[in-house]
């Protein structure tokens, strides 16, 4: 189903949701570029904290985890109060965010676009894998040793997508029609 394309003027805020290693980071990335948007990326915050505070085990990397939300939420709330348009990056569960940010979608009026990200259970734990061993993710994530735990939680039946005001977009990684699908989605949505 077709979705309605933004006023010029709107605010809106593209939230890419996903479990991890469904390709957020990279389509985030391009969605940025191609509309010249901030990206906004719990990763890269929690990566800040690695390289300024150390590398521990999975416990500190679970402690820097939540203190990389937190920042984050003040990252977000800071761009909203601009009012212009920005990209997130970060694998919510609509438990523990979607209040959140129906406040501050009443609070600030922004349209929420959100690009939910997925792939199946045996590509994520692939993907998941040699993101652990091949040298392109930050250490600090210890995914190593959390692969047991990343298994596990495939299957804890958390929502993804945050109940907002705004169309919802699906990309499915694996499907290179998919990516062409949403950016031609996401050019007939968002403002030039």
């Amino acid at each position: 189903m077709p979705v309605e394309p933004l006023a010029p003027g709107t605010p809106y805020v593209v939230l890419v949701l996903g479990r991890p290693a469904s390709g957020k980071s990279t389509i985030s990335a391009e969605i940025a570029r191609r509309w010249s948007l901030p990206l906004v990326s719990k990763d890269a915050l929690k990566e800040i904290l690695f390289d300024s505070l150390g590398v521990g085990d999975r416990a500190w990397s679970v402690k820097l985890g939540r203190a990389s939300f937190a920042l984050l939420d003040h990252v977000i709330e800071l761009q909203l109060r601009t009012g212009l348009p920005f990209v997130v990056d970060a694998a919510y569960s609509a438990e523990f965010e979607e209040a959140k940010f129906q406040r501050w979608q009443s609070r600030y009026g922004f349209t929420a676009v959100q690009v939910h990200c997925t792939a199946s259970p045996d590509e994520l734990l692939r993907r998941y894998r040699r993101r652990a061993t091949d040298g392109t993710r930050h250490p600090g994530h210890g995914d190593a040793e959390s692969l047991d735990e990343f298994r596990a939680s495939l299957n804890d039946g958390r929502t993804e997508t945050l109940s907002l005001s705004g169309p919802t977009l699906k990309y499915a990684s694996e499907n290179p029609e998919s990516r062409t699908r949403l950016m031609d989605e996401l050019s007939a949505l968002l403002p030039a």
